[in-house]
C-alpha cells in the first residue's frame, strides 16, 4: 500500500480487502520525499520512515533527499521524525553530515522525549572527535537507567572501556542481561572478565544466557567459552542454534567439525545457523555445500535462505555471482539475495574507507 494512501486506509479496511485485489502502485522516492513537507505530522512520520527504509536498501535518491533535509528532520515538531532523522544520520555514515549537524544532535541528548534522547545517544557516539564522545560518556552518569544503558551499548561499539561498569551492572538484570552480554562481546574489554565469569558459573542461570556468557568468555580469551559452545552444538540442545551462530561470528575454528555434521543433518534446529557459521568461518568445502543448497529448488526455502546468508558471509566471487543470479527472482529468497548484496556492498565500502588500499 502506498504511503500517501495510509491515512485514508485503516487497518480494518485493509483486512477486509479481498486478497486478489492488486495494491495501488507504490509512490516514487520523489513523491515520498515531497511528503516530508506535509503539514500533517503523521504523514511526515511515515514519509521519514519510508525514506530511511529506502536508503537502507541502497536507494541513492532517498539517501540524497534525507541528507538534504537533515536539518528539518532533526528539528521537526514530531518526536518520531526527529528520531528517524537521527537514525538516518547513522545509516548515511557521512562524516560531513555528522560534523554539519553535530550541535543539533548533541542538543537532542536533552530532548523532552525519552525515545529521542536514546536515539540521540547512538548518533552522538558516531560523531567524530572528543567533544561528542565526552558528552556520551557524561550520559553514563544520568539518573535515567535506560539512557545510561544506551550510552554504554553505544560506547561498546566504539571500543570505549568507560562502558564496562554499566554493562557489567546490567548483567544482574534479567531484562538487560542478553543485550549487555552482546555489548560486552562487541567491546571485548578484559575488564569485564570477572563479572562474566561469575555469571557463567551461576548455577541458577538459564542455558540460553549461559551460552551467551560463554560466547563473551570466548571473546575475552577464556577457553571455557570455546568448550561450552562446541559442546552445546554437539549435544543438539535447545540453545545449539545460538551456540552455532556465535561460533561463526567469533571465529571458533574448533567448532568446524561439529558444524559440518549439523549442517548435513536434516531436521536439526541448528542446521541453518551451522550453514551460516561455515560461511563465516571460510570452512573448506563450505562454498560447494552452500551453493548446492541455494541452487536446489527441492530444498525448503528457509534452508536455501540460510545458505544464501552463508554465501554472503563467505563473500567469494562465485558466491556473490550465485546471489546475484537469484536476486532477479521473485519471492522471499530473491528479496533476501538483493538485501544481502546491498549489505555486502555497504560493508565493502566501509572497509575501503577504513583501508583505502583494500579495494585495489
Amino acid at each position: 500500500m502506498g504511503l500517501l494512501s495510509w491515512l485514508t486506509k485503516k487497518k480494518s479496511a485493509a483486512k477486509a480487502e479481498p486478497r486478489n485485489v492488486e495494491e495501488p502502485p507504490t509512490e516514487t522516492t520523489a513523491e515520498v520525499a515531497e511528503a516530508l513537507d506535509s503539514p500533517n505530522g503523521a504523514i511526515r512520520v511515515d514519509a521519514a520512515r519510508a525514506m530511511l527504509d529506502r536508503a537502507r536498501m541502497g536507494d541513492a535518491e532517498a539517501a540524497q533527499a534525507l541528507a538534504g533535509r537533515m536539518g528539518d528532520l532533526l528539528s521537526d515538531e514530531e518526536p518520531s521524525v526527529r528520531s528517524t532523522g537521527l537514525s538516518a544520520l547513522r545509516t548515511l555514515r557521512s562524516r560531513e553530515l555528522f560534523e554539519q549537524h553535530q550541535s543539533a544532535v548533541l542538543a537532542l541528548l536533552a530532548d523532552p522525549v525519552a525515545q529521542v534522547r536514546t536515539t540521540a545517544v547512538w548518533s552522538a557516539a558516531n560523531i567524530p572527535g572528543d567533544t561528542a564522545r565526552t558528552q556520551v560518556r557524561a550520559v553514563l552518569s544520568s539518573e535515567e537507567e535506560p539512557l545510561r544503558f544506551a550510552a554504554a551499548c553505544a560506547l561498546s561499539e566504539l571500543g570505549d572501556a568507560a562502558a564496562v561498569p554499566e554493562l557489567t551492572s546490567a548483567l544482574r538484570e534479567d531484562h538487560r542481561r542478553q543485550e549487555a552480554l552482546s555489548a560486552l562481546m562487541s567491546l571485548g574489554d578484559p575488564g569485564a572478565l570477572p563479572q562474566v565469569s561469575a555469571l557463567f558459573e551461576d548455577e541458577s542461570l538459564g542455558e540460553f544466557d549461559r551460552t551467551l556468557a560463554a560466547a563473551v568468555l570466548r571473546r575475552l580469551g577464556d577457553s571455557r567459552g570455546t568448550d561450552h559452545l562446541c559442546a552445546r552444538i554437539a549435544e543438539g540442545s535447545d540453545d545449539a542454534p545460538i551456540a552455532a551462530e556465535w561460533a561463526g561470528r567469533l571465529g571458533v575454528a574448533e567448532a568446524i567439525p561439529v558444524l559440518e555434521e549439523v549442517a548435513g543433518r536434516e531436521g536439526d534446529s541448528a542446521r541453518g545457523a551451522a550453514l551460516r557459521a561455515l560461511g563465516r568461518l571460510q570452512a573448506a568445502g563450505a562454498e560447494d555445500r552452500l551453493l548446492a543448497l541455494l541452487r536446489s529448488p527441492q530444498e525448503p526455502e528457509d534452508l536455501r535462505m540460510d545458505a544464501a546468508e552463508g554465501l554472503a558471509e563467505l563473500g567469494s566471487p562465485q558466491a556473490l555471482e550465485a546471489l546475484s543470479a537469484l536476486s532477479r527472482e521473485e519471492g522471499e529468497l530473491g528479496s533476501l539475495c538483493r538485501e544481502l548484496l546491498v549489505e555486502v556492498a555497504g560493508n565493502q565500502r566501509t572497509q575501503e574507507r577504513k583501508d583505502p588500499g583494500a579495494g585495489g
